[in-house]
C-alpha cells in the first residue's frame, strides 16, 4: 500500500510541476491554433496492469496483466474534455486441488477439484478531464474523473462446475495521466495513466466491492 501511495504522490507532483508549463496560443505559422479555437477530438488505446485492492483481494489477490482501455474525448478550448471510456479487464487465479462441500448444499456429497477464480469487467463510463497545458501543447498532464457502470462476470470454477454471477453495476474511476506528442500540434503521441477504479459488485467471495489500481500506457491521437 505504501508503494501505491508513493506512486500517486510522485504522479501528483509531476502533474503539479507541469501545471507551471506555459505555451502561447499560436501555431508555427503565427496563426491561432485550431486546437485553441474549436472543439477538437482525441482517441487513445492503452494496455494496462491492474493491482487488486480492498475486497477484490479476498477473491483474486494477483496482479492482472490483461487489461485494455479505450478512450474518446471532445477537447474544449478551455483545457477540459468530456469523453467516453470502455475496455476489457480480466483477472484469474488458480488454487490447488482441494475437497469442497457440494455447491448446492443439498446432496451431502463432497467434490475434489481445482478451483479457478475468474473476474472480467467491461466498463462503460463518461469521463471529465482537466488539462494543465493548452490543447495544442506537446506535453499535456491531466486529472480525470469517470463514472457510470460496468458489466461484471464473476465465475468461480470447481473443476467442470461453476459458480457464476453477472450483472451491470455502478462504477467510478478517478485518474491522473500525461499525454506526450513530441512537438506542438502533432497528432500522434503516447499516453500514461494511473487509475483507481471501484465497481460496486458484491457476491460470495468478492465482498465490499471490486476496487483496483491500474497503470496503463499506449497511444493517443488528437485531430480536428
Amino acid at each position: 500500500m505504501k508503494s501505491i501511495i508513493a506512486l500517486f504522490a510522485l504522479l501528483a507532483l509531476t502533474t503539479t510541476a507541469w501545471a507551471q508549463y506555459k505555451n502561447d496560443n499560436t501555431g508555427n505559422n503565427g496563426l491561432p491554433s485550431p486546437y485553441q479555437e474549436y472543439v477538437t477530438f482525441n482517441i487513445s488505446a492503452r494496455y494496462g496492469v491492474a493491482f487488486p485492492m480492498g475486497g477484490q483481494q479476498g477473491y483474486i489477490d494477483r496482479v492482472s496483466p490483461t487489461n485494455l482501455v479505450l478512450d474518446g474525448e471532445w477537447l474544449f478550448p478551455k483545457q477540459f474534455s468530456i469523453g467516453l471510456k470502455t475496455g476489457y479487464q480480466y483477472s484469474n487465479q488458480r488454487l490447488g486441488r482441494q475437497v469442497y462441500s457440494s455447491m448446492d448444499g443439498n446432496s451431502g456429497q463432497d467434490i475434489s477439484a481445482v478451483q479457478t477464480r475468474t473476474l472480467s469487467i467491461i466498463p462503460a463510463m463518461v469521463s471529465l478531464s482537466y488539462y494543465f497545458a493548452d490543447n495544442a501543447a506537446a506535453i499535456r498532464p491531466y486529472v480525470q474523473f469517470a463514472g457510470g457502470g460496468a458489466f461484471v462476470n464473476y465465475t468461480n470454477y470447481f473443476g467442470p462446475l461453476a459458480d457464476k454471477e453477472t450483472g451491470f453495476k455502478g462504477a467510478i474511476a478517478p485518474a491522473i495521466g500525461l499525454k506526450y506528442y513530441g512537438r506542438r500540434e502533432q497528432g500522434l503521441g503516447v499516453e500514461v495513466q494511473a487509475q483507481y477504479q471501484n465497481v460496486f459488485f458484491n457476491y460470495d467471495l468478492l465482498k465490499n466491492n471490486a476496487p483496483s489500481l491500474m497503470l496503463s500506457a499506449g497511444i493517443s491521437y488528437r485531430f480536428y
